[in-house]
């Protein structure tokens, strides 16, 4: 069989389909009708001559010779957008996406430091709670997660490991509240896959009954959980790395700094082949360094 005449709109909705599971994900993912991309299947394992999926009420499942060729597929196209990437004009924008609180505690704070040293790359910074799937979304070059540092199907680089603190308004402390009499503030998580970190784990490390710590504040952004502090509302439970720059500029002091529990992890994580890229690699590189400092 001649490969010349394999339509390349056919291989683009096959791949589309092999990596969404779906027909449907895969027509919204390439801006056509569900119809159209199962059209283009059906031609393309006519002119193969062999079964690409198992079509099942609610969903599709690749054959083996389905299989054998998503890989290839994937692969190909992954360069392919590889090579046009580096020939595009916006080759010098560097697309991270990250959490608001990542973003505003401590990513943009010190973005200017980046830029002064890399000044050819202009940094663009989406933010989300949702998790990201940089295989779908190409304009994003890096997203930068929280949780155990295992990522499958892509490239991951851990750069800081955290702890959980209590901190407040420096005035609030000097005033003498007892913590037993004190607004104890925390942040839920809207994330489900994370293991929540609250209160109760500080108070429980440190041989506090937690029934007995009823005056509680909780919000579903770190940011919001800090200003609370600041406001002098209590005492707040963070990240030590988010409320790094406020306890730096004296906004923040901790308490009991010897009774830090343990956090969760961040890392920076894209697609396979990314970290090869100059603008790439100079961001991770920078990251690390920024981390350790």
């Amino acid at each position: 069989m001649n490969s010349l005449s394999i339509s390349l709109p056919a291989l683009r909705s096959f791949d589309a389909a092999a990596r969404t599971g779906s027909f449907k994900d895969a027509a919204s993912e390439l801006g056509v009708t569900p119809t159209a991309v199962s059209h283009q299947i059906r031609t393309l394992e006519d002119q193969l001559g062999v079964a690409l999926f198992v079509r099942q009420i609610r969903k599709t499942v690749l054959t083996r010779e389905g299989s054998r060729l998503a890989g290839a597929t994937s692969r190909g196209f992954r360069e392919i957008y590889g090579a046009l990437e580096e020939m595009r004009d916006v080759s010098s924008r560097l697309t991270i996406a990250t959490t608001p609180a990542f973003a505003a505690l401590w990513l943009v704070p010190r973005l200017a430091d980046f830029e002064a040293k890399h000044p050819a790359t202009s940094v663009h910074i989406e933010t989300s709670t949702q998790t990201l799937d940089l295989e779908r979304d190409r304009r994003v070059d890096v997203a930068i997660r929280y949780g155990t540092g295992e990522y499958p199907g892509l490239e991951a680089f851990s750069f800081a490991e955290e702890t959980f603190g209590v901190f407040a308004n420096p005035e609030w402390l000097q005033a003498g509240t007892r913590i037993e009499d004190a607004v104890l503030i925390e942040t839920r998580w809207r994330s489900r896959s994370l293991r929540p970190i609250g209160w109760n784990d500080w108070l429980g490390a440190h041989r506090l009954d937690p029934t007995k710590f009823t005056r509680r504040r909780s919000f579903d952004q770190e940011q919001h959980s800090l200003q609370a502090a600041l406001a002098g509302q209590g005492l707040v439970l963070a990240s030590s790395l988010l409320a790094g720059d406020m306890l730096k500029r004296g906004w923040l002091e901790e308490y009991c700094p010897e009774k830090r529990i343990p956090g969760l992890r961040y890392t920076a994580v894209s697609r396979f082949g990314q970290s090869e890229r100059q603008k790439v690699r100079q961001f991770l590189d920078w990251l690390k360094e920024e981390a350790d400092a």
